[in-house]
């Protein structure tokens, strides 16, 4: 039995749904809603101590971080390759998602201000988001959280965020010359970067590229957007027509 705990636009949760549909590994959806704080609930925290997600449930044994869990999903699963045979080609792919995850930062800070504060406003005030904040396990995370609620993460950081991000689309235009995929074949690597492409489009900042600016990124993301397990990954359950259901945390209320 493969379980998933998940929110529907975490960045890490698209990307490993991304390599279950890939496999074609059927997966129990275990949803944590993370504008209700559900990630610090301490039946959550028993399974994921740090109140991130996703975390992976095989048969009972618990896997965590993103990118453990997609070598997991590779090695513990029959289906689509996504880890070349070739030694060299498999040392650029976990390259790459070391580099993509030094960038990870900047697309935070970017999420954090543009996209979930705004909504978190929604549904709570200032000082308990600063009460939730507190209570973050991880203390990245508590430190980001905090500052955003008390308006301290202004223009210029921001501007910082969105140089590193032109930096590392930068390399990105680099590493595709070769092919359509960033190492010759498509790889944990492409699914490790989609998500944070997905996020910049959803922020409205798809403008980092196009046929004429990074046309190489721009041909990439179009070929990688346009695989159904990114579809099925990337929209609502009611949407995709795919394979999980709401019965997590939030539906056990």
């Amino acid at each position: 039995m493969v379980e998933l705990y998940h929110f529907w636009s975490s960045i890490c949760s698209v990307r490993v749904r991304m390599a279950l549909e890939e496999k074609k590994v059927p997966w129990t959806s275990r949803y944590v809603d993370l504008f209700k704080f559900d990630q610090l609930r301490p039946e959550y925290l028993a399974i994921n101590p740090e109140g991130v997600v996703p975390t992976l449930v095989h048969d009972g044994e618990i896997i965590r971080d993103s990118n453990v869990i997609n070598e997991y999903i590779e090695t513990a699963f029959p289906g689509i390759a996504l880890m070349p045979e070739d030694p060299l080609k498999a040392a650029r792919v976990r390259g790459f998602v070391k580099d993509c995850e030094d960038g990870f930062e900047a697309i935070v800070k970017l999420t954090m201000v543009k996209y979930i504060l705004p909504k978190l406003r929604n549904r709570w005030g200032d000082e308990a988001l600063r009460e939730q904040a507190a209570r973050r396990p991880s203390k990245f995370l508590q430190d980001l959280h905090s500052r955003a609620v008390r308006g301290e993460i202004g223009e210029t950081e921001l501007a910082a965020s969105r140089a590193r991000i032109e930096t590392f689309l930068d390399q990105l235009e680099q590493r595709l010359v070769p092919g359509q995929w960033l190492v010759g074949e498509f790889s944990l690597a492409d699914i490790c970067a989609a998500p944070f492409m997905f996020r910049l489009s959803a922020l409205g900042q798809d403008g980092f590229w196009s046929a004429a600016k990074r046309p190489r990124v721009h041909a990439w993301y179009a070929a990688l957007s346009a695989r159904p397990s990114f579809k099925i990954a990337t929209s609502w359950p009611d949407e995709s027509g795919g394979g999980y259901e709401e019965v997590g945390l939030s539906a056990q209320r």
